[in-house]
């Protein structure tokens, strides 16, 4: 099993998420993730940077750990600027760059406050915001084929094309990430993990597409997880996960992740 660190931008500005950037890159982790949020308070922070640029400037000072964002709302970007966003951070980040994506949430969840507070309501049907999610993928799709009609010629083509892997909480969205994408991921305390993994899985074996594909859960950082005596490793390896990522919430611990070079390295 590969393990991740993710860091909340909110909590840890910059210069933090630089110096936790090169910290886990040292530590040997496969991939340090962020968050895509409008406002900090969401994430119990004064306020948040926005995702892609804070991206960029990680990249410029790392080299070989990759990067990506846990998860993009596609609701927050046209999907097109995502495209290009997405394009822009393959080329700067010399093929480093994951995108984690997601649907959004619902307008009545406590995440969906910081796009009520700038006119941006989001589908009220799951459905609709699923096919948001859809669109996106077909918008990335034809603005990154080799092929791509004439219009689209100028535009920036990432190489390679970077992984996708889906943020989940339902059976639905997991299939969408077995058929379309690379992987998926879910909160490793999901009460329907177990569940929801295999559906992503069964949709994967079924779609006959030759590609790669990853079961990640996201946990909060626990330094037993790394050692690998922790019984929660035993139940995520007989769902299929074959990476964990693990957050830093409210701050960054460096000297832990000083001690994680003993477990990854």
């Amino acid at each position: 099993m590969r393990f991740d660190l993710q860091i909340n931008p909110g909590t840890s500005i910059w210069p933090i998420a630089r110096d936790a950037a090169l910290a886990a890159e040292a530590a040997g982790f496969k991939t340090l993730w962020t968050v895509d949020h409008l406002a900090g308070d969401v994430m119990q922070a004064p306020d948040m940077p926005e995702c892609f640029t804070l991206l960029g400037a990680l990249a410029g000072v790392t080299s070989k750990i990759e990067l990506g964002p846990l998860v993009v709302n596609v609701g927050n970007r046209h999907p097109a600027l995502l495209a290009n966003s997405v394009a822009t951070m393959q080329q700067i980040s010399r093929g480093r760059f994951v995108l984690g994506l997601g649907a959004g949430a619902s307008p009545n969840s406590p995440f969906a406050a910081e796009r009520r507070a700038i006119g941006l309501l989001p589908p009220a049907k799951i459905a609709d915001r699923h096919a948001a999610l859809v669109q996106a993928l077909d918008v990335m799709n034809e603005m990154w084929n080799p092929n791509r009609r004439a219009e689209l010629a100028a535009f920036p083509m990432p190489e390679p094309r970077p992984q996708v892997i889906l943020g989940v909480n339902s059976v639905a969205l997991a299939r969408i990430a077995g058929a379309r994408i690379n992987g998926v991921n879910i909160r490793a305390s999901h009460e329907r993990a177990g569940e929801i993994l295999a559906a992503a899985q069964d949709a994967h074996k079924s779609s006959g597409i030759e590609k790669p594909f990853t079961v990640s859960v996201w946990e909060h950082y626990d330094e037993a997880l790394l050692r690998g005596d922790d019984p929660r490793l035993a139940t995520w390896r007989s769902w299929g996960v074959d990476r964990a990522i693990l957050l830093m919430f409210k701050s960054v611990d460096f000297a832990a992740l000083d001690r994680a070079a003993k477990y990854l390295l």
